[in-house]
């Protein structure tokens, strides 16, 4: 069967892949010969809004397609809140290993002469859509369906049904799914997300401004300390996030300046054997990390920033200890932030490689 393209390329979350998912998959399996599904979110901390890895999203769409498994080629990309480019560029290295290891001319004056076809294939759905818009030198293919009912599936909704245990999430899901989601609700894993999901609840329900124009928007300040190849992080000691490693930070504190609430919370949470005046002496750059998407206690805006403190042979690095919401402190050696990135709370392994300015 000749068909339209040599590749059909699909980026998603999947999380977790639905009805409307299914029918986008059918058609990049009528459009193209080899179909790459692209995981977005890879290497992502397991929460309430990436409960599934890459490995449970590729057997879910594998359980739904037994006979097209010689079409797929699964891949996964980490996100990328702060840069689209580096997100691109990935995406773009992926598909171009893809296609060097799949598609075989006989020559280069064949190549040359009868390039792959590649597509991108996806539907506008919302503002997250855009990225459909970031690979001009691809041909698009717009999945829509009639059906409202498709049209309208949003995987957060289902997510919301499955942890609040209504069962009216497997109206959504392709039967494959439904199966697969019935074993991994048996699972501690489940339990944990779901226990992080009702707490998220209760915060966003306790939080809410009653009666106000305006949704609440909540400030934090993040800190991001650095000495001799080392970066100061905590493990949280708290929900949401309990365990994982995050930045020392909090929320802006009343009658504090952003600089101020964060060195505070910085001193609380790590007892950091610097003076404040060093400390602030110290600061080398700030930011603003206002991705949307960031935090799933609602809209959450920090301001972080960058300090680099002198290093020193002698004094080596500062003491530590975990204090307040930290249930510990310590040096991570840079080298580790790759190894350990799955481990990091919502952006904040971001927020460490934005001033850093490493990918790794």
């Amino acid at each position: 069967m000749s068909r339209k393209y040599d590749f059909g390329i699909v980026v998603g979350r999947f999380q977790p892949f639905h009805n409307a998912h299914q029918e986008l998959i059918k058609d990049a399996l009528n459009f193209a010969d080899k179909v790459v599904i692209i995981f977005g979110s890879a290497r992502s901390a397991p929460d309430v809004r990436n409960p599934f890895t890459p490995a449970m999203r590729q057997e879910m769409i594998s359980n739904c397609f037994p006979d097209d498994a010689e079409r797929f080629v699964f891949r996964q990309v980490r996100d990328y809140p702060y840069n689209d480019n580096f997100w691109v560029a990935e995406i773009q290295n992926i598909v171009a290993q893809v296609v060097a290891d799949n598609f075989a001319p006989l020559d280069e004056i064949q190549e040359a002469m009868n390039p792959p076809k590649i597509a991108l294939i996806g539907h506008f759905k919302d503002r997250t859509s855009y990225y459909l818009n970031l690979f001009p030198q691809w041909g698009f293919e717009d999945f829509y369906r009639s059906s409202s009912k498709l049209n309208h599936l949003n995987a957060k909704d289902i997510r919301q049904k499955f942890f609040l245990d209504d069962e009216s999430w497997r109206e959504s899901l392709p039967k494959a799914i439904v199966e697969y989601l019935e074993t991994f609700k048996t699972n501690d894993y489940f339990s944990v997300l779901q226990r992080e999901f009702q707490y998220l609840q209760k915060y966003r329900a306790d939080t809410k401004f009653v009666n106000a124009p305006y949704d609440a928007v909540f400030i934090t300040t993040d800190v991001v300390v650095v000495q001799s190849g080392h970066v100061l992080v905590i493990r949280r000691g708290h929900q949401p996030g309990k365990g994982l490693l995050a930045l020392p930070g909090g929320f802006l504190q009343t009658g504090a300046t952003l600089e101020d609430s964060a060195i505070r919370e910085l001193k609380e949470e790590t007892s950091i054997n610097i003076a404040v005046s060093v400390l602030k002496g110290s600061v080398k750059n700030s930011r603003v990390f206002d991705y949307p998407e960031r935090s799933q206690r609602g809209r959450t805006i920090t301001f972080a920033y960058h300090i680099e403190l002198q290093a020193s042979l002698e004094k080596g690095l500062p003491s530590v200890k975990g204090g307040d919401d930290a249930a510990k402190a310590f040096w991570l050696p840079l080298s580790a932030l790759g190894e350990m990135e799955e481990q990091f709370f919502e952006d904040h392994i971001h927020i460490i490689r934005y001033f850093l300015g490493i990918q790794s």
